[in-house]
């Protein structure tokens, strides 16, 4: 008895050890059974799949950022133009794009969204779906962002203006032509209330055809060996609509003061109804939100993650086409051992070859584009293979003067360049500048034949700002002279589609003293315009004018940014630029300044032009405007989207 007492304790062991080793046998056989059974299949690709799928980041999230935002243009450069037909079914779904739970809208599962590649002349079809369940309240609208849409009006995307809503269930067809001489970079995103900011967009290139006009592609021209897209933008963990519940809010002046203790350059920047800050940033939609960072106030569901790694290869410089997606801020980049040089904007608007090198650029303002070519540093002959570098992303304070104490503004991504052999090529010498101002950046030579330095044939004169509206609780109000751009019904009849007598109907206005205002400009292939917008308010707006490209022929603010400054035509004369003017499609407008806008009113329609921060936009800094008249047919293709 004795010895059972004694020998009993290490029998049970000996016995637990035994059922322990065969319940892991029995496991393994399962787990070898499964992942048979799956390569079979074909589901299962790579080791790490599972765990990548499970945590949304890691190895196929990786790759998802290398392989899914490189770009082809050996696929699309030398072919002819051709018709490109897609089917999007956009659904929601809880992600962690920075390791903080959000609801996010995925485009066929993906976000961003698909990355859309053409050439000059191709149209593009696209099939959506409005997959989302009980998205009763304002439904989907595309914009193709820089796309001037000539002869598509209807296909612009704007709720309230050329289309209906895409009611959940419901589907509509975007089909449009790209113009012979468009090439660039450009995006799509969201135009149906503030959907934007919570993930549906996407990029869009159209690359530059080799043809009897262009008989180089880019690739030899600035000397590099691909095409990167980088889709970078501010992110919140809020849902969009939230935030622009709390922007709207009487309570956001209690917000702004509430985090001390300020430097004093962040008192002067604070004033009432500021726009919230961002929480974070994305790069191809991931990031690394510190989770130590998250207010006590609004807790979050956070997960900790790594910065992602970028991976470049290539013995020559690399393109990157940079979008800034953000809702609210501008940002500049910065390189560590590695260096940038600018060669176009927006959509594909060559810079000056003399446009220096450098290690850092900005700012780019939310709907920008930049396509900048980055370059090895170093000797010609290194005995590395792969250089580690870092991009940082440096958001900017002017346009998110709320502080919030629980983001990150600098955020740094490791960068790693891998060299097919011993040797890379350097690039050809030229001056470096440690910082580079894209507002000072010009285009190249304009040819004195071009009509862009004959007088326009008309100047239009608009004044923006931005204000607290006491008729509506206190909200901020933004207003283009005196009017605004709110749609009440996103079910109701588009512009394109009423009577112009019934417009006004379907607005909101400041006040019952305020009236719904289209200006009305004559349409003609030869016609130029001068736009001038002089910004009368506290801070500046980056400017998205739908359906044109424009020349910025000059952008001026008052010496201390403080004082009203506005354009004077016969005085400021001397101020404009029409030999290095640089084509944009979206322009910032400094505080307290001005731009003047030239371009030719060929294009015929209802035309959107609006601040770009998302939540500017949303409380009506926009105006409508009209060039020559909508057409019987227009009108009724505009229809098709409310069936």
């Amino acid at each position: 008895m004795a010895n059972l007492w004694h020998d009993g304790p290490h029998a049970r062991r000996r016995s637990k050890r035994v059922f322990i080793g065969v319940g892991l046998m029995v496991i393994a056989c399962f787990a070898l059974f499964f992942v048979v059974l799956l390569r079979q299949s074909g589901v299962l690709l790579e080791p790490n799949a599972w765990l990548s799928a499970t945590l949304g980041f890691g190895a196929s999230k990786s790759e998802h950022l290398d392989d899914a935002f490189a770009l082809h243009p050996e696929e699309h450069i030398f072919r002819a133009p051709r018709t490109i037909q897609l089917h999007w079914n956009v659904t929601k779904e809880k992600q962690r794009p920075d390791g903080v739970l959000k609801e996010v809208y995925l485009i066929n599962g993906q976000f961003p969204g698909p990355t859309i590649e053409a050439r000059s002349g191709d149209t593009i079809k696209v099939t959506v779906v409005n997959g989302i369940a009980n998205d009763t309240d304002s439904g989907l609208a595309i914009h193709w962002h820089g796309m001037i849409m000539k002869g598509f009006n209807e296909m612009d995307g704007v709720v309230g203006i050329t289309q209906c809503t895409i009611d959940s269930g419901a589907t509509f067809t975007y089909m449009f032509t790209i113009h012979k001489e468009q090439h660039g970079t450009f995006w799509y995103h969201a135009h149906s209330a503030v959907k934007r900011a919570d993930g549906l967009y996407g990029g869009l290139v159209v690359h530059k055809p080799v043809d009897g006009k262009n008989a180089q592609p880019d690739s030899s021209i600035y000397e590099y060996d691909s095409e990167k897209l980088l889709l970078i933008g501010d992110w919140y963990h809020s849902t969009a609509d939230v935030v622009l519940a709390r922007y709207k809010s009487f309570r956001n002046y209690a917000y702004e003061v509430s985090h001390l203790p300020f430097s004093a350059w962040d008192v002067y920047l604070i004033e009432p109804k500021s726009q919230p800050a961002p929480d974070s940033l994305l790069i191809n939609g991931v990031g690394s939100y510190n989770c130590t960072n998250a207010r006590p106030g609004r807790p979050v569901d956070c997960k900790e993650t790594d910065a992602p790694t970028f991976h470049v290869s290539g013995d020559k410089a690399v393109r990157l086409r940079v979008v800034n997606t953000g809702a609210s801020a501008g940002y500049s980049l910065e390189l560590e051992k590695a260096s940038l040089r600018l060669i176009t904007v927006d959509g594909g608007s060559t810079v000056s070859n003399s446009t220096p090198q450098t290690s850092a650029i900005g700012i780019l303002y939310p709907g920008q584009r930049m396509d900048l070519l980055l370059l090895p540093e170093g000797a010609s002959k290194t005995r590395r293979q792969s250089t580690n570098a870092i991009i940082r992303v440096i958001l900017d304070l002017e346009l998110m003067p709320m502080m919030n104490p629980a983001l990150t503004r600098i955020q740094s991504f490791p960068l790693q360049w891998t060299h097919s052999s011993t040797e890379h090529k350097r690039s050809k010498a030229r001056d470096k500048v440690k910082i580079y101002n894209m507002a000072k950046a010009e285009g190249s030579i304009i040819p004195e034949t071009s009509p862009l330095h004959k007088q326009p044939a008309e100047t239009a004169l608009l004044y923006t700002s931005l204000g607290i509206n006491s008729y509506k609780n206190d909200e901020p109000w933004g207003e283009l002279n005196r009017t605004s751009w709110v749609w009440k019904d996103p079910k109701a009849k588009p512009l394109l589609a009423m009577d112009k007598k019934t417009w006004e109907t379907g607005t909101e206005q400041a006040n019952h003293l305020r009236t719904f205002r289209v200006p009305r400009y004559e349409a003609g292939e030869d016609r130029w315009l001068d736009l001038v917008v002089n910004n009368i308010d506290d801070k500046g707006h980056p400017f998205h004018l739908h359906g044109y490209e424009f020349y910025v022929i000059t952008s001026q603010q008052d010496e201390l940014g403080r004082a009203y400054n506005p354009f004077e035509g016969e005085l400021d004369a001397k101020l404009v630029n029409t030999k290095t003017a640089l084509k944009r499609d979206t322009v910032y407008i400094k505080r307290r300044g001005y731009v003047v806008l030239r371009f030719p009113l060929h294009n015929a329609g209802l035309w959107l032009m609006h601040c770009h921060v998302l939540w500017h936009q949303a409380v009506g800094m926009g105006v409508v405007l009209q060039v020559g008249d909508v057409s019987g047919e227009t009108a009724r293709k505009a229809m098709q989207s409310c069936s």
